[in-house]
């Protein structure tokens, strides 16, 4: 993951795999965002270098059609997931911290004097 690709020749040859293996390699398996942002412009660099500016032209316009995509997508779940939570009750049994609260007498009109 820390290899430095410095020429064209060196981006066929790094690490023993063509250049679109390495461009649609998995993840890195890792939490860290900042990691896997650096990894999308290591991605990029390694295209530009690769496929040269008409083709690396091609490859942002699709990273930021997929970026949109994925935005859309995270805002709409955001949205439905506030919207179950401000939705109104359904039917039924409703209980609240705020109820009416009544005093129960203890007499059970089933039971003997």
């Amino acid at each position: 993951m820390t290899d430095v690709i410095s020429d064209h020749s060196d981006a066929r040859t790094a690490s023993g795999r063509t250049p679109s293996q390495s461009f649609t390699a998995p993840p890195p398996d890792t939490e860290d965002p900042a990691r896997q942002v650096g990894e999308i412009f290591r991605r990029l660099s390694g295209c530009h270098a690769t496929y040269g500016e008409t083709g690396f032209a091609r490859v942002v316009a699709a990273v930021l059609v997929a970026l949109g995509r994925a935005a859309m997508e995270e805002s709409e779940r955001q949205a439905r997931r506030l919207r179950e939570r401000t939705a109104p009750a359904g039917p039924g049994v409703r209980v609240s911290a705020t109820a009416r609260r009544v005093d129960f007498d203890g007499w059970d009109p089933g039971e003997r004097d």
